[in-house]
């Protein structure tokens, strides 16, 4: 997305277009990482000089609820963030912390219409593998 784009998304939404939150946009967009608040707070830091952790939260927050990100909890207190929206499931390594996307199918029966399902699996992830 170009930075005229991501200013017309916010203000189709009511938000009012901020260089933190292009910025924030624009660190999703181009590091498909699973990114922590806190790796996005110091991305945000480092580009644009100064922001708030609650300005993190809140833009955060805001964007999953336009559906532009997924918010993914791998720990009890620790969450990450997911620009990709798709149905996908994720891979967290239990030595490395890397999480990895990883494809799956779902089939249920179930009387109701899903809404969104998540996959999170835990284990040791190739690269750690090799070095044990």
């Amino acid at each position: 997305m170009t930075t005229s784009q991501i200013a017309d998304m916010l203000r189709s939404n009511g938000l009012k277009v901020t260089p933190q939150r292009v910025e924030i946009i624009r660190f999703l967009q181009a590091h498909r990482v699973h990114p922590t608040a806190q790796q996005i707070y110091e991305h945000v830091l480092r580009k644009v000089g100064s922001v708030s952790f609650t300005t993190i939260y809140n833009t955060m927050r805001v964007l999953e609820q336009m559906g532009q990100v997924r918010k993914i909890p791998i720990t009890e207190n620790a969450a990450i963030y997911d620009i990709d929206t798709s149905d996908h499931g994720h891979f967290v390594c239990e030595i490395c912390g890397t999480v990895y996307d990883i494809a799956y199918k779902a089939s249920f029966q179930i009387p109701h219409q899903a809404r969104k399902t998540e996959l999170i699996v835990y284990g040791v992830c190739e690269r750690c593998m090799k070095t044990q």
